[in-house]
């Protein structure tokens, strides 16, 4: 595959992961189900098709083989499951309820920030001068999006805000702890067997699986389609394609579009206007993600 196929898979990944936040935030003005409901059926029915995807690539029955051989794995599937994939999902949806989807998607991608501190931590040590860069870009442009540079007043709902900020840490968890899982399962596998632990993590509090046929209704169905097949299954499946032939690095630059796409779809759908302090918090946030990821990958070549 070409580098610039692979450029553009990972981009589709970005557009997809921004029209499914879109999508949800549309839902909500559709529909009385709310952010938990609506993940455990995404979680449900993405999972279906990830069984799918895992079993054309053949990563099925190896996973299963897996299993077999090694039962106590599965805590850590279920760990992953329930504290990864369904805690930054849930999130996710409750800060686009509690505000909106590109505030939202742009706070979520402060999650380097918060990468930064754990491995500050871990290793007992203090951030480097371009990582702190990278924070200090990162906080500000956040607050410049909450406030709009006035900090006696709130431009984004503060529910949006923490909800917003939890996601951005479940999602640095996601990114750290399936790594060794990663060696072990196919990709499909995994993110199959994961999303139908975190789907069955909620059957105490929702079962609204159980009700999934009231969800697709003719305002809903769209957002639905948008938000479990291509927001999620296209998209980490463009991903993953597009990440066998970029470095970590250019992939995580080119991924840097979910943002920036999310902001264009709230002004197209939803009308959405930014104040031009606003518009600087959004561009400080995305480069303190694409700009250090350059540097490593100019230094690499």
């Amino acid at each position: 595959m070409s580098h610039v196929s692979a450029i553009l898979f990972v981009l589709i990944a970005g557009i997809m992961w921004a029209a499914s936040g879109t999508a949800a935030q549309h839902f909500y003005t559709q529909s009385t189900h709310t952010p938990i409901e609506l993940t455990q059926v995404r979680l449900f029915l993405s999972s279906g098709l990830f069984f799918l995807l895992a079993w054309w690539s053949g990563g099925l029955r190896r996973g299963i083989r897996s299993l077999r051989r090694n039962p106590p794995i599965l805590m850590k599937l279920a760990i992953f499951g329930g504290v990864g994939i369904m805690s930054v999902q849930y999130t996710y949806f409750e800060g686009i309820a509690a505000g909106d989807a590109a505030a939202t998607t742009v706070i979520t991608y402060t999650s380097p920030v918060i990468m930064i501190f754990y491995l500050a931590a871990r290793h007992r040590r203090l951030p480097t001068h371009a990582e702190t860069v990278t924070v200090a870009a990162a906080v500000t442009g956040v607050f410049l999006l909450v406030t709009g540079g006035n900090p006696e007043r709130l431009t984004v709902p503060i529910a949006c805000v923490v909800w917003s900020l939890a996601s951005a840490t479940t999602f640095t968890f996601a990114m750290i702890y399936p790594v060794h899982l990663l060696h072990l399962f196919d990709r499909f596998f995994l993110l199959a067997v994961c999303m139908l632990i975190g789907g069955l993590a909620l059957l105490p509090v929702t079962r609204a699986v159980l009700d999934a046929p009231s969800f697709f209704t003719p305002q809903t169905w769209a957002d639905l389609f948008i938000i479990v097949v291509l927001g999620t299954v296209v998209a980490f499946f463009s991903f993953n394609v597009g990440l066998r032939w970029l470095s970590p690095e250019t992939a995580a630059v080119t991924a840097t579009i979910e943002p920036v796409a999310s902001v264009l779809f709230a002004w197209f759908f939803f009308d959405t206007h930014f104040v031009p302090m606003q518009a600087a918090g959004i561009f400080l946030v995305v480069a303190a993600i694409a700009v250090p990821n350059i540097q490593k990958k100019r230094r690499a070549a």
